[in-house]
């Protein structure tokens, strides 16, 4: 029945049908979440359940991927027995290694059938999946760890009970996140299904923060406007049409100005499916993240995978690449990068490269993907020295900010540089990347080549005076101090819990023999 709807709406509405299953999908995670929220507090059971029965409704039924749905499950259970079964270091790196194996060759049997092809399956929903199995594989490895060894992250998101199979499941396949993320830690969603920071310590009651309602509708209208703009610019700002006889013998500038058009227009997809999830997740109360600092107001953006206005704004790249994708951001961060870099030792480029490759075969094995990704480096490495070598020659000794032409320059600059190397991330292809990168005279890498190589000789970094260099050098031995005090301070209050744990569980066992 489903089939043929769908089908007949895929046709009247000229829309491929795969895509309009998982936007029904993601549509009605909106009504589902709804109810779910009004489920009882005091039967998390309950909750976990339908978390998980709703999650195979909507990949079986809405988007019809019995055979997805077989390998996320297959490799969830999977990851679950390893861990309950190896108790060591290796754990966590056995489901490293698997999880990143299993979904490289989806990517790599997506790529060989449907070379550049755009139908829907579930290698989309495996990489979410991929970095939830990972972060809860070392989060179970942390829980069996001795506590000083562990990052302040570390402790907050330790697994120090081994979950029951309908508990991990229903983590796992969290419904609003199921199809496109975010991704979470597995703690975090514990909390949210116990309602343990909504809880009353007392009484036991649970008092919800108010904007909940307010802050998924508004996630779901900005997609709403996402999906129209994507409609709308989507068929006149064409990325292919940048291979095209037409758009090469357009003059340069025009070349340039499709390019900043097309990318602009792309990222709307991205936008449309992520604030769309965010909403959902907001919906059924997951995603609370305490008062803005700055205002007082209460935030549901926990669950936010992308900041639209810091993007679109942002006056560098790093700038950029902290606003997109925030939930892979956060787990390259935490699941790779810290779990690379030796305790006491300084991270060093091992630990960058590490890092880099991990999230270079996340994505996939398109070539394009990989120009993008060493071409985005040069980039980086071009801000972080007109930071340092420029940047202070314009800061004014009275406020301590730049002007707001160099602001705006540095926003326009940013976004021209972001614009053109994404056309490799969304042409795939090595030769249509270097041919559209080519018809613009590569004029962003030349650039970028430029400030790596001039900028420093023409622009030295000013020597300070002996008397700044020691007043910067007691700065920074006063904050040292303030990190080992702080560092000190978790590590007591983390012994202190782990010993008391440990005194009432002996006590315990002692009144037990006593009884008995």
């Amino acid at each position: 029945m489903l089939n043929s709807l769908f089908g007949t709406l895929s046709e009247a509405v000229s829309f491929p049908e795969d895509q309009l299953r998982c936007l029904s999908a993601l549509l009605l995670s909106y009504p589902l979440a709804f109810a779910f929220r009004l489920l009882p507090n005091n039967n998390p059971n309950l909750k976990h359940m339908a978390s998980v029965l709703t999650s195979f409704f909507l990949i079986i039924v809405v988007v019809n991927d019995l055979v997805g749905m077989m390998h996320l499950l297959g490799s969830s259970i999977a990851v679950w027995r390893i861990m309950g079964s190896i108790k060591g270091k290796w754990g966590p790196r056995i489901v490293f290694l698997g999880v990143m194996l299993h979904m490289s060759v989806s990517h790599l049997i997506r790529q060989l059938s449907d070379y550049r092809g755009y139908k829907l399956d579930h290698t989309g929903p495996q990489m979410i999946l991929t970095m939830k199995l990972i972060s809860w594989a070392f989060s179970v490895h942390d829980g069996r760890r001795n506590p000083k060894e562990l990052s302040r992250y570390q402790l907050e998101h330790a697994v120090q009970t081994f979950p029951s199979l309908l508990h991990y499941l229903s983590y796992i396949f969290f419904f609003p996140a199921v199809l496109v993320g975010p991704s979470f830690e597995y703690m975090d969603y514990i909390r949210f299904i116990e309602l343990s920071e909504f809880r009353d310590p007392k009484t036991g009651k649970v008092h919800w923060p108010p904007g909940r309602v307010k802050a998924s509708l508004s996630s779901f209208f900005f997609a709403l406007i996402a999906l129209a703009s994507l409609a709308t610019l989507g068929p006149k700002m064409d990325v292919l049409w940048t291979v095209d006889p037409a758009w090469k013998a357009l003059p340069w500038i025009l070349r340039l100005g499709y390019v900043q058009l097309a990318a602009f227009a792309a990222r709307f997809k991205y936008y449309a499916v992520w604030k769309m999830a965010e909403g959902a997740c907001v919906m059924a109360g997951f995603g609370y993240n305490g008062r803005d600092p700055k205002t007082g107001e209460i935030r549901w953006d926990a669950t936010s995978n992308i900041n639209v206005w810091a993007y679109e704004t942002g006056e560098s790249i790093k700038a950029l690449a902290d606003s997109w994708n925030m939930g892979t951001n956060k787990w390259l961060k935490h699941s790779v990068y810290f779990r690379v870099v030796a305790p006491g030792v300084k991270p060093g480029p091992l630990e960058t490269f590490s890092t880099f490759g991990v999230s270079a075969l996340w994505h996939g094995f398109y070539p394009g993907y990989y120009l993008m990704f060493a071409s985005s480096a040069m980039a980086l490495t071009a801000a972080k020295m007109l930071r340092s070598h420029l940047r202070p020659r314009f800061v004014s000794v009275a406020t301590g900010k730049t002007p707001l032409w160099y602001n705006m320059f540095g926003l326009v600059m940013t976004q021209l540089t972001i614009n053109t190397l994404s056309m490799s991330f969304l042409l795939l292809t090595f030769q249509d990347s270097i041919a559209v990168w080519k018809d613009l005279y590569f004029v962003i890498h030349i650039g970028i080549l430029f400030v790596i190589v001039l900028v420093p000789v023409l622009f030295p970094v000013k020597k300070k005076s002996k008397k700044e260099h020691q007043q910067q050098q007691g700065l920074k031995k006063e904050v040292e101090k303030t990190k080992e005090l702080a560092h000190d301070v978790v590590d007591e209050v983390a012994c202190s819990a782990v010993d008391s744990a440990t005194e009432i569980v002996m006590g315990a066992d002692g009144l037990k023999a006593k009884m008995l």
